[in-house]
């Protein structure tokens, strides 16, 4: 596979505060533009107690659904629109310098061709699985994939916060990872 996708700039758009009582604490909102596709992205990056970050995205026309992190767009440019929301770590790592950081892949949903994902293995998680070792290396992180759930840990060598704690945190926030053990 070919790994020379520079990504695209990306624009803070705001902070918001999370008051559902949960671990997650508040989200940095971004977004930016795929001249490819010719769609706006918005990516979230929302912050657990445990100093980690859910990194999420999903293209703007799909705002209001309820799968819009499932949704395909399909119009070629998976790669930079990855190492777009992947941009956001640096960015991040500036005013967190402690940060951990999880992508959770969600499930495929195409209703073109009527299918939907298991939650294992997806699509998305075999592209994060195999380019944000590329992107990050392990000087800063660790890496861990959990195959089971479809998700993809960035362990800041830096934290004090052990990773089993992270775990915990991220699985009693997001239903489908606390079915399996990490």
């Amino acid at each position: 596979m070919n790994f020379d996708y520079p990504g695209y700039d990306l624009r803070f758009i705001q902070r918001s505060k999370c008051t559902d009582g949960s671990a997650h604490q508040y989200t940095y909102i971004y977004k930016f533009y795929s001249p490819v596709t010719a769609y706006h992205y918005i990516v979230r990056a929302e912050y657990h107690r445990g100093n980690v970050f859910a990194i999420k995205f999903y293209c703007k026309k799909d705002r209001k659904s309820e799968f819009k992190y499932s949704k395909i767009v399909n119009r070629g440019d998976l790669g930079n629109v990855i190492m777009s929301c992947a941009k956001v770590i640096p960015l991040l790592l500036k005013k967190h310098p402690r940060a951990s950081f999880c992508f959770a892949a969600s499930r495929s949903i195409d209703k073109n061709n009527n299918t939907i994902e298991d939650y294992a293995q997806t699509q998305r998680f075999r592209l994060y699985q195999y380019m944000i070792p590329i992107k990050f290396g392990v000087l800063t992180f660790e890496h861990f994939a959990y195959d089971v759930v479809s998700s993809y840990l960035l362990y800041n060598k830096k934290t004090s916060i052990p990773k089993s704690y992270i775990e915990e945190t991220l699985k009693d926030t997001y239903q489908t990872l606390a079915e399996v053990n990490l």
